[in-house]
């Protein structure tokens, strides 16, 4: 990356109630509440000739020694990061994990200063950010949201309040960038202009939104100013250079869903680049 004057951040998350204890040395997953994520699957190797997907099982609360610990470890693990050579980090605080656990309401009773009202379900999120950018900086320091998905269980009631609440949050605490994942199913509706605009009103820093978005469709967003960035997950996987490609207007190939998971590199790293012959 760095050799071709790229520049990389490393993206930590922390699953929380999204795993099985066969994934952590027998232990039950911790979660901001003893809520089980509903017809929730997860990927287990037990180390047979058969790994599989399996249900996720009951989480415990967390204690506030527990979230403290968690909180040390992110900061560690963006220690860890800028030393192995990244350029900063993005928080996953999306897709139904331990972050947002806490942000989204239905994936949080608690009853303490951590639950509730929306500044008690933001606070693990602003002792997440504040302990890395204090850690690293706040200028290497990313955060990823996901608004209006249900992935992996979490809903919130009002996520527009939320989230731009979410959003106002992280101007204040100077976070590099917002990372703005969006509902990407065909029949998904479309993320509401009025919420990219108000997100754009409460966060002065650089907004990226991922979704489903072409390379006609990512140029009109950013030239409507509700976007500096446009993220590309799955066709970066079928397509190893999907800028030349877009630069160029070449067609994409089209991934393989069910080789995104487990297996060797057939599906995954094997994706030629373009050629016209």
């Amino acid at each position: 990356m760095h050799a071709n004057n790229g520049t990389i951040f490393a993206q930590l998350w922390h699953v929380g109630r999204v795993t099985h204890p066969d994934n952590i040395n027998g232990e039950q997953p911790i979660s901001s509440s003893a809520l089980k994520a509903e017809n929730v699957k997860v990927f287990v190797d037990d180390g047979s000739n058969a790994p599989d997907f399996v249900d996720v099982v009951m989480p415990r609360a967390m204690t506030k020694a527990d979230i403290d610990h968690v909180v040390d470890q992110y900061r560690q693990a963006a220690l860890n990061a800028i030393e192995a050579g990244f350029d900063g980090i993005e928080l996953h605080a999306a897709n139904g994990y331990l972050i947002n656990q806490f942000i989204d309401s239905n994936a949080n009773n608690r009853t303490d200063e951590y639950g509730g009202n929306i500044e008690n379900r933001l606070r693990f999120l602003a002792q997440v950010v504040t302990a890395v950018s204090e850690a690293i900086g706040a200028e290497r320091v990313g955060v990823r949201l996901a608004p209006f998905t249900s992935l992996n269980g979490t809903v919130d009631t009002n996520p527009v309040e939320t989230y731009v609440a979410a959003a106002t949050l992280l101007n204040k605490l100077n976070v590099v960038y917002i990372h703005f994942a969006e509902v990407d199913w065909d029949d998904a509706p479309e993320t509401p202009k009025g919420f990219k605009e108000s997100v754009r009103a409460a966060y002065k820093g650089i907004l990226i939104y991922a979704g489903r978005y072409t390379a006609q469709t990512a140029a009109q967003t950013i030239e409507a100013g509700l976007a500096d960035m446009i993220g590309f997950g799955r066709p970066f996987v079928s397509n190893p250079d999907l800028p030349t490609r877009i630069k160029h207007g070449y067609p994409l190939t089209a991934h393989t869903p069910e080789t995104l998971f487990g297996g060797a590199e057939k599906g995954l790293t094997d994706y030629p680049e373009y050629s016209a012959s």
